[in-house]
């Protein structure tokens, strides 16, 4: 406890931190690959480099394991929700799905390890699950930029799953 003026502060705040269970202890001490999305790990993060995936991909020099990325897609295992719903969506759905590839690509190429798991029906709503939660709230504010909408944000209690609702 401390004293500021005449008012004691008592409120204190707790930080719960949610350890990714598919982020490795350790990582390789040179570079590997994902044979899956084509990532390279070098300098200690995961990156894009196409290049250098093809120079090496049937190379026994170079190690090859999932990213924690395509790990979590292989077990389904999103932290992220995007529910579209709507008439408007239902009317302009190839374009807003679009604009949902095209928001995906961009943020892939900052980090590969955020993927799209899976797109599908559930209750006249579209559901898009991914990796990350950042992806989620990502492709949620690109929608709604394009279209306007309501969008609303629902995360879990430490902060680690979201739900994106987006409705027009």
């Amino acid at each position: 406890m401390s004293r500021k003026g005449r008012k004691w502060i008592t409120e204190t705040q707790e930080f719960q931190t949610t350890d990714d269970p598919y982020l490795p202890k350790k990582y390789p001490s040179g570079e590997a690959i994902c044979p899956r999305c084509h990532a390279v790990f070098r300098d200690k993060r995961w990156l894009l480099d196409e290049e250098f995936y093809q120079e090496f991909k049937d190379s026994d020099l170079v190690p090859k394991f999932l990213c924690p990325g395509c790990r979590k897609a292989v077990d389904r295992y999103p932290m992220g929700y995007l529910y579209l719903s709507g008439p408007f969506f239902e009317e302009h759905k190839e374009e807003i799905m679009r604009v949902i590839n095209n928001e995906y690509e961009r943020a892939r190429k900052n980090n590969p390890l955020q993927q799209i798991i899976a797109i599908y029906e559930e209750d006249g709503q579209t559901v898009v699950e991914t990796t990350t939660e950042n992806l989620a709230q990502r492709l949620g504010r690109a929608v709604y930029r394009a279209y306007k909408g309501d969008l609303t944000f629902k995360w879990s209690e430490g902060n680690k799953l979201v739900r994106v609702y987006w409705q027009r």
